[in-house]
């Protein structure tokens, strides 16, 4: 419910900015002319909301459990049971929302800071500093784009009463587990599409590498526990669609 309240605070606070447009009109000959393209503005405070789709394998461990067979006679038996377990990969997306707030320096360069909120199977969120170049500031313009921060997990421990990983312990009872996230690269190029004096489409393509680092921790008395520490590195290609406003 949070991620779904999330995306539409998002989504609402676009909309607001949007209606919150105002036109600008320059006086020629006695004549009122709405401001073209080439009339923007090429330096100053800009702002990007985003979304992206993430995709890539993902590791899936799958588990069986098997009988075996059971032959009627007459003693008493219980037939036992014993667990299968293979590994497998299946591809994997992960929605994405990132708002970028910066300063274009000319028509080319700009640079800002961002924050986002990415629906994995352990959610992260995104701190980012984000350097781009655009070729040409006209209608269509290709820029190059790099995001690099860290991608923040769990500010916490959860407790689970049965826990299932697909790393090991694999199973583990009455334990602790916390997502710490890692560093991130985001690479990106893209085509910018003015809409009007004021904002623009972003069409975007990316690579995305993604650290991450989990740990289960069993606790006993005495202050003794285990603990359980995973490493892994994402790597997902990114697709995405945006508007900057200036």
């Amino acid at each position: 419910m949070k991620k779904i309240c999330f995306i539409l605070l998002s989504l609402f606070l676009t909309c607001n900015m949007f209606a919150q447009f105002k036109k600008e009109i320059y006086l020629i000959d006695g004549k009122e002319i709405l401001a073209g393209y080439e009339n923007r503005k090429k330096r100053g405070y800009y702002n990007t909301m985003q979304i992206n789709m993430l995709m890539g394998n993902k590791q899936i461990l799958e588990r069986g459990i098997y009988y075996y067979p059971y032959w009627p006679s007459s003693s008493s038996y219980i037939a036992p049971v014993y667990n299968t377990s293979y590994h497998h990969t299946k591809l994997a997306v992960s929605p994405s929302v990132t708002i970028t707030n910066g300063y274009m320096f000319n028509e080319h360069w700009a640079a800002g800071v961002g924050v986002g909120f990415e629906i994995m199977e352990h959610n992260l969120f995104p701190l980012f500093a984000d350097i781009r170049y655009t070729l040409w500031d006209n209608k269509i313009s290709p820029f190059f784009a790099i995001k690099a921060g860290y991608g923040f997990g769990n500010f916490r421990y959860q407790h689970f009463d049965d826990l299932y990983l697909e790393w090991n312990p694999y199973n583990v009872s009455d334990a602790e587990l916390k997502h710490y996230g890692g560093l991130m690269l985001h690479p990106e190029i893209g085509v910018k599409i003015s809409l009007n004096v004021y904002c623009d489409l972003l069409v975007t393509a990316a690579y995305r590498h993604q650290k991450t680092k989990s740990i289960v921790r069993k606790k006993y008395d005495n202050n003794l526990f285990d603990e359980w520490e995973h490493k892994e590195d994402l790597n997902k290609l990114s697709f995405g669609i945006g508007i900057m406003f200036r």
